[in-house]
């Protein structure tokens, strides 16, 4: 027979502490297979233009959306289970063992090799986890209507703010102190754009294949043939036919023989160094650190009006449910008891 622990409320908040460990340290797992580093969302912005209009070219909508933000999408779902962990502790609002929380926190440190923005993210959790416990005590003695859901929803949402800023602070020192990221941007700038150009200029030759193509032939044709009879007005239309075929197969021959190497430059290459010498590229540059730092702020900020925040409150409000189920449980019992009795 097994026996009681002496002290179940210790042993609850236990059990609270390893439920929220594995969430927070799950969370962090999920991060590190979804592969969103600085440098790959980075990459993403550079190459943001070129996605979206050439990728539509080769694939459907969907395909390019899950291509492009597949990674991101599982980096969300980590931060769902920071949230359902958040959530938790805005509920159960444990007392001693919160400031336990920091050890599955920078055990997860391991993953990440405790970069210079997985230690402003572990901080900004840490403490958005001590955070959203008395705002769950707050929020649980002040609302009203929806209570079993805004207390989770409401908790979490100005708790993930703390944690928002730490990753702002993060991600701003990162790219100040790294160069490495601004030369990544130009790269992935430079290459965008070049396949962009390319793309462009494969509409003016690809065989006669591209309705582009064939309006520039037909244009061609046209312009030459009028200069050809103002100038040689004493052909038959039989001539004019007959010149008029020719010069349309030898336009299609050239076209068909088109290479990258008759421009006579090596479009990447121009690209880039047109981008080093560019005072707009320039002013980005200095301004590149802010600019992505806002941007996945931003980001951050959406998903939590949609997404992480409605999670919360749902999660609060199973768990609200299930605890009162089980007091109406206690409840019966005990007044069986004292029946029986």
């Amino acid at each position: 027979m097994v026996n009681k622990p002496e002290n179940p409320k210790e042993f609850g908040e236990l059990l609270e502490f390893l439920f929220v460990s594995i969430l927070f340290f799950g969370g962090f797992c999920v991060l590190y297979i979804s592969k969103v580093t600085l440098n790959s969302l980075t990459s993403l912005q550079a190459k943001f233009l070129e996605i979206f209009v050439l990728g539509v070219l080769e694939n459907s909508i969907f395909e390019v959306i899950i291509n492009t933000f597949s990674g991101i999408f599982i980096a969300l779902l980590g931060f769902t289970m920071f949230c359902l962990g958040l959530s938790f502790l805005a509920v159960k609002k444990p007392s001693k063992i919160k400031y336990f929380l920091v050890a599955p926190i920078l055990c997860s440190g391991i993953l990440f090799n405790f970069s210079t923005m997985f230690l402003f993210l572990a901080m900004g959790l840490f403490l958005a986890s001590l955070y959203v416990i008395p705002l769950g005590e707050t929020y649980q003695q002040e609302l009203k209507k929806w209570k079993k859901f805004r207390i989770g929803s409401n908790a979490v949402s100005h708790a993930l703010l703390v944690m928002f800023i730490f990753i702002f602070i993060g991600s701003l020192v990162s790219f100040y102190t790294d160069d490495s990221y601004s030369q990544n941007y130009m790269t992935a700038t430079a290459e965008s754009l070049s396949n962009i150009i390319w793309g462009e200029i494969s509409n003016f030759a690809p065989g006669g294949d591209s309705k582009l193509s064939e309006e520039i032939i037909n244009r061609t044709i046209k312009e030459q043939m009028q200069k050809l009879r103002e100038e040689y007005p004493d052909f038959t239309e039989e001539q004019y036919s007959q010149i008029e075929v020719e010069l349309r197969d030898n336009i299609i021959e050239k076209a068909n023989s088109f290479e990258v190497s008759d421009l006579g430059f090596n479009i990447t290459e121009t690209v880039s160094n047109e981008i080093e010498n560019s005072p707009l590229i320039k002013s980005l540059l200095i301004w590149f650190p802010i600019m992505m730092s806002i941007t996945i702020w931003v980001s951050l900020e959406f998903f939590k009006s949609f997404l992480f925040a409605p999670v919360a409150g749902i999660f609060s409000y199973i768990l609200f449910s299930i605890s009162e189920v089980k007091s109406n449980k206690g409840s019966e019992i005990e007044t069986l008891k004292e029946l029986n009795g």
